[in-house]
């Protein structure tokens, strides 16, 4: 009788172990975050200016959008740039990646982004740093991030067992003057915004010295404005992931 109830009791534990292993499994740990900062830094383009082979780099192996994901933007900025300006330049460079809009390289088959035209009160403590601030929405805003040196930080949240893109939030650092004409002396919003989109749509930075043409190349500079338009890494990518 002894060993029988032993046996019941060990059968039970194992049980209810497994049991609260399982809920868990299906819970928190499927929810996670990934923090991208994009620092100033001018490129140092290789000798012979670099290959043409294209560089990319997936999130998580291939995290994506389902469904189209709508953007809200809060325009305040400290260089006083018009608010319908930037709602124009931040459509702009979403449909880069969707449609192809600026450059007219094409785009990809599904609906990515959708900017809304009513601007968001959200801040940079609002934003989605943690998972209780997760609200559904994709927010662009302006704020002083910490640390030096940073032209912009997108933070990113996806399920990792669909791989599914759950919710982006970007930040522009107030540290910077921003432009949208390409002034050598400010940080281009088309420019910054289409890499930092590059993340919201499932791409990673690249850092090879030959990648510096790409819009997901890892850091940029006052005046530039090269990665307003995709390049071939940039196409490459985005149409693995999408089509």
């Amino acid at each position: 009788m002894k060993g029988y109830l032993a046996t019941v009791l060990v059968l039970l534990i194992a049980i209810s172990v497994f049991s609260v292993v399982s809920v868990w499994a299906q819970g928190p740990q499927e929810l996670q975050r990934i923090v991208f900062i994009h620092y100033a830094k001018p490129p140092k383009p290789p000798p012979g200016g670099g290959g043409e082979n294209g560089y990319f780099k997936l999130i998580a192996g291939g995290v994506k959008w389902r469904s189209t994901a709508t953007i809200e933007v809060n325009p305040a900025n400290p260089s006083s740039l018009d608010p319908s300006t930037v709602l124009t330049t931040i459509t702009i460079s979403a449909e880069e990646w969707d449609d192809g809009a600026y450059s007219g390289w094409g785009g990809v088959t599904p609906n990515l982004f959708q900017v809304s035209t009513t601007f968001s009160s959200k801040t940079y403590n609002d934003l989605a740093w943690t998972s209780d601030k997760l609200d559904g929405h994709n927010t662009l805003v302006w704020g002083n991030y910490p640390t030096g040196g940073v032209i912009a930080v997108t933070i990113m949240w996806y399920n990792s067992a669909t791989k599914t893109m759950v919710e982006f939030d970007i930040v522009f650092d107030t540290d910077y003057a921003w432009s949208t004409t390409g002034a050598l002396t400010a940080m281009d919003l088309q420019n910054i915004a289409t890499h930092e989109l590059g993340h919201g749509a499932g791409l990673g930075d690249v850092y090879q010295d030959a990648a510096y043409r790409e819009t997901m190349y890892g850091y940029g500079a006052l005046g530039e404005t090269i990665k307003r338009d995709l390049y071939t890494g940039d196409k490459q990518g985005i149409t693995k992931l999408y089509g």
